[in-house]
């Protein structure tokens, strides 16, 4: 039997399957940098999609692997939500840590040589340098674009203290071979750098975002100020990406000052490839 995998992320549920990816945007992450705990709405989408999502993979003849990662992880709620998904959606999640969520993007992104992988989430950051998958250096923040959003209601030089300030605990980054962004926030980037109309997974993989291109979009982001007129502009965003994706863009611009490089490879290979080897289902 082939294996899909489920990645409960905090700001989307993600589908691995025949070496395909579906994205759903559900914000599980929403609310909880302030109350430490899964809000009743988010977990309801959530379920859903996971529901969706594994029923898609079973009809497919997969067996389902589900992993969850920082919102899952922190929320003082999340075996309320554990029951949830195992009752309705007849999945067994598992909590990844920080070190392992690091470890698993490396994996997906680059398994054969030098690299430093940039994981940007909802609820967490993860940095991680590693040759042919020994480590070098990781560390995962609770620095997701969800929770900066929230945190600075939106305004821009808030979103840029805030980023700045959580940067700086990272420490000293040495940058090891090719730097490779992985998740929502660099593939969106990728699409918008790229005019998209539509997103298109091809075109993504392997885009070169640079600073000053990051830098651009920053600034349009800033005028543009609400979602609405965001996706006017750039059409490939769903909505709720749309209402992340200015702090993602300001996260970017400070993240690339802070390791000192030019920009990133934008990596459609990401943890759920990356869940496949660690797991050894592939």
């Amino acid at each position: 039997m082939s294996s899909a995998v489920i990645d409960i992320g905090s700001g989307s549920v993600r589908l691995l399957l025949g070496g395909k990816k579906t994205t759903v945007m559900t914000k599980l992450g929403e609310g909880l940098n302030a109350e430490g705990v899964l809000s009743e709405t988010a977990i309801i989408r959530t379920v859903s999609a996971i529901k969706d999502l594994a029923m898609t993979a079973r009809l497919a003849g997969a067996e389902v692997h589900a992993f969850a990662t920082e919102a899952v992880r922190v929320a003082s709620n999340r075996g309320e939500f554990l029951s949830a998904v195992s009752a309705e959606c007849a999945v067994d999640v598992e909590i990844i840590s920080g070190y392992e969520e690091a470890e698993v993007a490396l994996l997906g992104a680059c398994p054969d040589g030098d690299a430093t992988v940039i994981d940007i989430g909802g609820a967490s950051v993860e940095i991680v340098c590693g040759s042919r998958g020994n480590i070098s250096y990781v560390k995962s923040l609770p620095l997701g674009m969800v929770r900066l959003t929230e945190q600075s209601d939106g305004a821009p030089d808030l979103i840029r203290a805030y980023s700045v300030r959580g940067l700086s605990n990272y420490g000293k980054v040495e940058v090891l071979g090719k730097a490779i962004g992985v998740g929502g926030t660099f593939t969106s980037l990728s699409a918008m750098a790229q005019g998209l109309e539509k997103y298109d997974s091809e075109k993504v993989q392997g885009y070169y975002l640079d600073k000053e291109t990051v830098a651009g979009i920053r600034e349009k982001l800033i005028e543009a100020e609400t979602p609405e007129k965001i996706m006017e502009i750039y059409p490939s965003l769903p909505p709720l990406r749309a209402e992340l994706i200015k702090a993602g863009a300001i996260f970017v611009g400070e993240l690339f000052d802070y390791l000192g490089i030019d920009g990133v490879t934008v990596s459609e290979a990401d943890n759920l490839d990356g869940y496949l080897r660690y797991k050894g289902l592939n």
